[in-house]
């Protein structure tokens, strides 16, 4: 019986190994030009704007995030300092405006013709006492000397008159059309000094320039970091494709919108469908990693063969194999 075992397990081993040979040589081999590449995926590094300390970054590799989403801050207290500054520069601007165009109040005017009132009583009397000295030098009761003091005082007085009416004409007036002018640019000059504060306060918000996952994380909260520096880096996991070499003597063969079958190692039996999207135009050497040295010596074209990751689990870096029919 045990004998029996053994010689029905070594049938079945044989079995085995005659089928497995069978369907290598019998099964219809795959037509078309094949070739090997790795996934790709757009990716796009998250970066700040402006310098300073990195602050609010609670994501992690592996996360997701959409277009715009804001991912993390930079601290600067002095950018915050001067949004406050122009705010008050600007109220300043527009409440001297707003002055120049009222003119003088209404009790301005009346003080200021009060003033030339008094200053019209002040040469009246100035006058009359002149007069009365002219009388008095000449019937020699008064001096010359203080026949002269008093046509001073009345001139003095009279200057005072017309200088108190001149401000009172003024003050109808209103003010000069050109200092309103000029106070109003200064008021748009002080919106676009805020204006500018205020972008440079808002680029101190990091945001995602794309939908997709987090593929590395590069800085941590309390971290100084330079504008340009890659914070994160985003991949758009929807926009997924397999860069492929073909040689100089196929690329007559295929077209931009061509099929594809692709391959995956991580999905081993499933076929992933492909369409090519791009055709490089440029010649270049195959990549160093060809077998041959004859391989390495032919022109290629690099080709971009787009892939459908609806369910996302095609991930940057997979090795693929590419049949192109």
């Amino acid at each position: 019986m045990v004998i029996n075992k053994k010689i029905l397990v070594g049938v079945l081993l044989a079995l085995l190994v005659a089928g497995g040979a069978a369907y290598k040589y019998l099964r219809p081999a795959e037509t078309g030009i094949t070739a090997t590449g790795t996934i790709e995926v757009t990716r796009a590094d998250v970066m700040p704007k402006v310098n300073g300390y990195l602050t609010g970054l609670q994501l992690k590799a592996g996360d997701a995030v959409e277009a715009q989403q804001k991912v993390a801050k930079i601290t600067r207290a002095d950018l915050e300092a001067q949004v406050v500054r122009d705010e008050a520069a600007l109220a300043k601007a527009a409440a001297q405006l707003r002055d120049l165009e009222a003119g003088p109040r209404s009790q301005e005017r009346q003080e200021l013709s009060a003033l030339l009132d008094s200053a019209r009583s002040t040469y009246e009397k100035a006058r009359q006492d002149y007069e009365r000295y002219q009388s008095l030098y000449q019937a020699g009761a008064i001096s010359l000397q203080q026949l002269d003091t008093a046509r001073s005082n009345m001139e003095v007085a009279y200057g005072s008159m017309t200088a108190a009416n001149q401000r009172l004409s003024l003050g109808n007036e209103g003010n000069r059309p050109e200092a309103i002018e000029a106070q109003r640019l200064e008021l748009e000059r002080s919106k676009a000094v805020l204006a500018a504060s205020r972008v440079l306060l808002e680029d101190t918000v990091v945001i995602s320039p794309i939908n997709g996952l987090i593929l590395s994380k590069n800085f941590e909260n309390g971290e100084y970091v330079n504008p340009g520096a890659a914070i994160l880096t985003v991949g758009d996991m929807n926009d997924c494709w397999v860069k492929i070499y073909v040689s100089s003597t196929q690329l007559g063969l295929i077209a931009v919108g061509q099929e594809a079958k692709v391959k995956v190692d991580s999905f081993p039996g499933r076929v992933f469908r492909g369409e090519i999207k791009e055709i490089s135009q440029n010649a270049e050497f195959t990549p160093r990693q060809s077998i041959t040295q004859s391989e390495r010596a032919n022109l290629v074209f690099a080709v971009k063969v787009q892939l459908d990751n609806a369910e996302g689990i095609l991930k940057p870096g997979m090795p693929a194999d590419v049949v192109l029919k």
